[in-house]
């Protein structure tokens, strides 16, 4: 009986600690000087952009705003930028668990649930338009949910927090 209640509060943990938040992380090459560059272009090629056309959208105006709060400009492709931007995007589906037991006196009774969860991944890349080596990269993943608006919010985040790490001219 101790080792089931000793695995259920090990199960709660560990579902606790998968839904705490947001992750996020940025990388970027260290001796860059992004001081250099002041416009920017969409990629017209890319293969693994964001497939909801809503979050889509919503992805391209937080990115162009954050780009524009760090001082950027857009442009066209056809008028060479310096920086060309990607936003991929993917979702993938995920097993939690919820559980929950007590324990009383001669036994104890307790739960485990099983919940589908989609993970969805943005990653936005930053590419040096003359080079084409990569400069800058976010990623951020999440648990998405079927109410869309929440999901808007959930990339207006990511997108925050990644350009909150953007690395000093």
């Amino acid at each position: 009986m101790k080792k089931r209640s000793v695995l259920l509060a090990m199960l709660l943990c560990i579902t606790s600690a998968i839904a705490i938040a947001q992750q996020v992380s940025v990388n970027y090459l260290p001796n860059a000087s992004f001081g250099q560059y002041h416009t920017y272009a969409w990629a017209s090629n890319n293969a693994n952009q964001v497939q909801n056309s809503i979050l889509a959208q919503v992805v391209k105006q937080d990115i162009d705003s954050a780009m524009q709060s760090k001082g950027f400009t857009l442009v066209t492709e056809d008028k060479n930028p310096d920086i060309i931007v990607t936003g991929n995007g993917g979702m993938k589906q995920q097993t939690s668990y919820q559980a929950w037991g007590m324990r009383g006196i001669g036994g104890g009774m307790g739960s485990i649930t099983p919940e589908q969860n989609v993970i969805g991944t943005l990653i936005v890349d930053l590419f040096d338009a003359k080079t084409h080596s990569l400069l800058w990269r976010g990623i951020a993943q999440d648990t998405l949910s079927n109410n869309g608006s929440k999901n808007q919010k959930l990339v207006q985040s990511a997108v925050t927090k990644m350009f909150k790490q953007w690395p000093k001219s």
